[in-house]
């Protein structure tokens, strides 16, 4: 059973200014947010950048619509890390707003890119905090609020949102395997989440990790290598918000099954560069294999590494390795209309198949 959240026909975000004119911002309603009424909510907008920053203000911002404006640090090179320095803004917005007596929480968008498309996500609740609605403001939504703002010129803001959570529904992983010649009781597994946010095809997240994931199963097979052990495509459901795919995979009991690997591709159809892999022996071994990946540039082994969908396998003791690839895009079209089929290239997709393809035989040869 999987959280069913519907976004509906209503997001809007429309700004009055002084002179009495009012311009219209672009935003998506945040993953599990609720709505508001059809009139929706008017309220003056407050800026911070930090949880810090709204705690500080205390009564200053009851009655506001919270502005979370902390960009992604475009000085890192790993966007990753820049994305995990400023994501707590969208999933914990609303709670920290709520609690200081805000109304909403509007969410500077979680690219470093500067366009007028604004990118979704999950947010959170908690029961002992009222619910408040969140939505993302595109990047150039949030430049031009927070200049009006810093102008000191009073910002009111209504928001609009049809947003609502149902009753949950059923849904399933999909699974598909080469089965083992010598050993089929020892499992690789290789795999993505088949679940996307509503925004664009879902393409780049993780639509891509999906197919790499058949595509190397399907090369082992045209190639007619029979590996020693299982090598299992599990496409997981419900990774965006509640991870109960991967949560269920890992709870099930297969007695007479032992998991050895479990190889995660969610970072996007890009080109591969390498694996980084939790274990330390198992990084060892893995990286003695690198010349085997070296020829397109996919030699890379780091240690730390996984994936959420193979987090709980994890905890299990399997060995988790997350596919590592030229990431530096992968947030322009993250949860947005841009994660589109379009913007995939063949060639880059086909090469990170590839390099799982590889290394899942390796180990369903060598082991670990």
């Amino acid at each position: 059973m999987v959280p069913k959240w519907v976004r509906g026909p209503v997001e809007q975000a429309v700004l009055q200014h002084s002179n009495g004119t009012w311009e219209e911002l672009r935003i998506a309603a945040l993953g599990g947010t609720i709505g508001t009424s059809f009139e929706g909510i008017n309220a003056e907008v407050i800026e911070v950048k930090s949880f810090q920053e709204l705690r500080a203000l205390g009564e200053k911002a009851k009655g506001k619509i919270v502005f979370f404006n902390r960009p992604m640090e475009r000085g890192l090179i790993s966007t990753g890390a820049a994305y995990g320095g400023s994501v707590n803004q969208r999933g914990n917005g609303p709670i920290e707003a709520a609690n200081v007596g805000g109304v909403a929480a509007l969410v500077r968008s979680m690219t470093t890119r500067l366009d007028d498309v604004p990118h979704t996500g999950a947010t959170h609740y908690v029961d002992s905090i009222k619910k408040v609605p969140a939505a993302a403001i595109s990047t150039i939504g949030a430049e031009r609020l927070s200049k009006l703002l810093s102008s000191g010129e009073p910002v009111r803001l209504t928001l609009r949102l049809s947003a609502r959570s149902h009753p949950d529904v059923e849904s399933a992983n999909v699974v598909g395997e080469l089965r083992g010649s010598e050993k089929p009781e020892e499992v690789i597994v290789v795999g993505g989440h088949l679940d996307s946010w509503d925004k664009g095809h879902g393409a780049h997240d993780d639509g891509a990790g999906c197919v790499q994931s058949i595509e190397a199963l399907r090369l082992l097979k045209a190639l007619n290598l029979k590996p020693k052990r299982t090598i299992r495509a599990v496409m997981f459901m419900n990774e965006e918000n509640g991870l109960r795919g991967g949560t269920a995979y890992a709870e099930k009991d297969r007695p007479t099954e032992k998991h050895i690997a479990a190889i995660e591709s969610d970072a996007g159809g890009f080109s591969p560069r390498g694996f980084g892999v939790s274990d330390s022996a198992a990084h060892s071994k893995i990286a003695r294999w690198s010349g085997v990946l070296s020829f397109f540039g996919a030699d890379r082994i780091q240690r730390g590494g996984g994936g959420a969908d193979i987090g709980p396998l994890m905890q299990k003791g399997v060995v988790g390795i997350g596919l590592q690839v030229d990431g530096h895009k992968y947030f322009d079209y993250h949860h947005s209309d841009s994660d589109v089929i379009q913007n995939v290239n063949e060639r880059e997709l086909a090469l990170g198949a590839a390099a799982i393809a590889i290394l899942a035989y390796l180990i369903a040869e060598e082991g670990l």
